[in-house]
């Protein structure tokens, strides 16, 4: 009796089991790459700032991604400045790249209170940090991906005093 229900049981567990490897092999992917290419102030409120960044996504995998929607953070100097948005949905080509434009609000409270570390360095350091939202299999999930730097403040003309 026990031996029949494992013998009607085990072509079902095989394939559960079948299915749950296939998915995490599909999750094989090394993270894209994240580079920041510019950034633009594109409204200024009292609170808020705007800016249009455009971020260049490369992908290291021998398959092409594709992913419906992003979010992003940036930091300076390790601290939280703003947050960035997009539902695009982007298509990366197997070791290719594509550039997205993503539209950020940036705190002016969170980035007034680090304005006067920066004047006073050299260089500030900042950071993007992010989740790509890919459909594989039917199933949503996440990938994460960041990229860091510095800017040299002597670089960068307006932002520090002579």
């Amino acid at each position: 009796m026990i031996c029949r229900r494992l013998r009607r049981a085990l072509p079902s567990g095989v394939l559960v089991v079948a299915l749950l490897l296939a998915g995490c092999a599909t999750l094989d992917l090394e993270p894209p790459d994240l580079t920041l290419v510019n950034l633009q102030p594109t409204e200024a409120t009292v609170f808020e700032t705007t800016l249009l960044v455009k971020l260049r996504i490369a992908n290291p995998n021998p398959e092409p991604i594709t992913f419906e929607g992003a979010s992003f953070k940036l930091t300076l100097d390790s601290h939280k400045v703003g947050r960035g948005l997009t539902s695009e949905t982007v298509s990366v080509d197997r070791f290719g790249t594509e550039v997205i434009d993503v539209t950020f609000h940036v705190s002016n409270a969170s980035l007034l209170l680090r304005v006067q570390d920066v004047l006073e360095k050299q260089s500030v350091s900042y950071g993007l940090s992010g989740k790509l939202y890919l459909q594989l299999s039917g199933r949503s999930h996440k990938l994460k991906v960041a990229s860091s730097g510095q800017f040299d403040m002597g670089q960068t003309p307006g932002l520090k005093e002579p």
